[in-house]
């Protein structure tokens, strides 16, 4: 991922970033969109709240089930439940989304994720599968023969081996 990348991401979803401080980034740009989609589900409550909180303050004539308190609270509240993100990475071939915290429902969202990953080129975001040969790489089949090439270029037996007919008989 491009560090104009991550610096999207953080102000996409600043409380979730400025929760997390620093933290391990290591994957590749294709899965760039899981992780952009996975930033937002676990931070969804979060922006709820502060839009309604965000609404009463700006509509003072309306009225509301909760008070100005109450939904400073809820704020409060969900931030407080946001998980502290520790690592994202590549590992096997799979994504790897680490967290100190959070819901079940996060870790139902983080399971998806890495799901989709495993079906996502990391390279370009295409649809793609699990690769072996050197490492275990989630790759299109385009990325995967670039791969192969650069393989034998050094040596390296590629992830497929083509069968090449010589002759008819």
């Amino acid at each position: 991922m491009t560090e104009q990348q991550f610096e999207d991401l953080a102000k996409r979803w600043p409380e979730l970033f400025q929760k997390s401080g620093d933290f391990e980034l290591s994957i590749s740009e294709g899965w760039y969109n899981i992780f952009d989609t996975l930033c937002g589900l676990i931070s969804y409550k979060v922006g709820v709240a502060k839009s309604r909180l965000k609404y009463a303050i700006e509509n003072p004539s309306a009225k509301f089930n909760q008070s100005l308190l109450d939904l400073e609270k809820a704020v409060a509240d969900e931030l407080e439940k946001l998980p502290t993100i520790v690592q994202v990475k590549e590992k096997f071939g799979g994504l790897r989304f680490y967290v100190d915290g959070g819901s079940q429902e996060v870790e139902n969202y983080i399971t998806f994720a890495e799901a989709m990953a495993s079906q996502t080129c990391e390279v370009c975001g295409s649809p793609g599968e699990r690769r072996s040969g050197g490492w275990i790489r989630t790759l299109c089949d385009k990325h995967s023969r670039e791969q192969d090439e650069k393989d034998i270029e050094k040596g390296r037996i590629p992830t497929k081996l083509k069968t090449v007919k010589l002759s008819d008989e």
